[in-house]
C-alpha cells in the first residue's frame, strides 16, 4: 500500500512538473515571438487570358503590374498582407485558318485590392516559403486595342471593344521565397487569379455565357520592416 501510494506521489509530482514546464514553453514561446510590421512595393509582369464561353483561341498576353504592400505577422507562421496594386490584363486572340485570319489583342487596366492570409515556414536564419491567398476586389479603369487584324468573325466586341463589367473579384493565391537581410525583406512569388465576375454581359443574347480574367503573375517585392 505505501509503495502504490508512492507511486501515485511521484506520478502527481510528476505530471505537475509536466505541466509547469509545458506552460512555461508556451510563456517562452509567445514572449520569444514579436508580432512584425513592414511595407514596401511589388512589381514584375503578367500572363493574361480570358475565359471565355464558347472557348476562343488565345495565347498569353504577357504585361505588367505593380504597387504597394502591407504585412502585418500577428503570431508565428500566420499573419495578413494588403495590397493596392495596377494590373494588366487582357487577352490576345490568335486564329490562322481558310476561313478565319484573326490577330487581336486588348489590354485591360485595373486597380486591385488583395487582402491575403500571409503563412510563412522558416528554411533558416535568413530565408522562408511563403504562401499567400485570400479574395482580391478590381476595378476597371482602361483599356487599349494593342493589335488588330479582324477579317472575318463572329463577335460585335471586336468592332466596338469594351469592358461592360467594370467591377471583377475573384480568388488569388501564391507561393514564394523570402530574404531577409539587414537592408529589408526581398521576396520573389509566384501568382495566380481566377475572377469570379464576367467582363462582358453574359446570356443567350449576348456573345458569351461567361467571361472572366485568370491572369499568372510573376513578381519581386521589397518591404522595410
Amino acid at each position: 500500500m505505501k509503495r502504490m501510494k508512492g507511486m501515485k506521489e511521484i506520478r502527481g509530482r510528476g505530471c505537475i512538473l509536466l505541466f509547469l514546464l509545458v506552460s512555461w514553453m508556451g510563456y517562452s514561446q509567445e514572449t520569444d515571438f514579436q508580432p512584425e510590421w513592414a511595407f514596401g512595393m511589388n512589381g514584375g509582369i503578367t500572363l493574361s487570358e480570358v475565359g471565355f464561353v464558347p472557348r476562343i483561341p488565345q495565347e498569353l498576353l504577357v504585361q505588367s503590374s505593380g504597387g504597394l504592400t502591407a504585412r502585418y505577422i500577428q503570431e508565428d507562421h500566420f499573419g495578413l498582407q494588403l495590397e493596392l496594386n495596377y494590373s494588366l490584363r487582357g487577352w490576345k486572340h490568335e486564329v490562322d485558318t481558310a476561313i478565319y485570319l484573326n490577330h487581336y489583342a486588348e489590354s485591360l487596366l485595373y486597380l486591385e485590392l488583395p487582402l491575403m492570409t500571409h503563412i510563412y515556414f522558416n528554411l533558416g536564419n535568413r530565408t522562408r516559403l511563403i504562401f499567400n491567398v485570400g479574395p482580391q476586389i478590381s476595378y476597371h479603369i482602361g483599356e487599349k486595342v494593342l493589335e488588330k487584324n479582324i477579317v472575318n468573325h463572329d463577335y460585335d466586341f471586336y468592332e466596338h471593344p469594351q469592358v461592360q463589367n467594370k467591377f471583377d473579384y475573384g480568388i488569388t493565391g501564391g507561393l514564394g521565397m523570402e530574404l531577409r537581410t539587414g537592408i529589408g525583406h526581398f521576396i520573389l512569388e509566384g501568382r495566380y487569379f481566377f475572377g469570379l465576375s464576367d467582363i462582358f454581359y453574359n446570356g443567350r443574347e449576348y456573345d458569351f455565357q461567361a467571361s472572366h480574367n485568370q491572369v499568372i503573375g510573376i513578381k519581386m517585392t521589397y518591404l522595410l520592416p
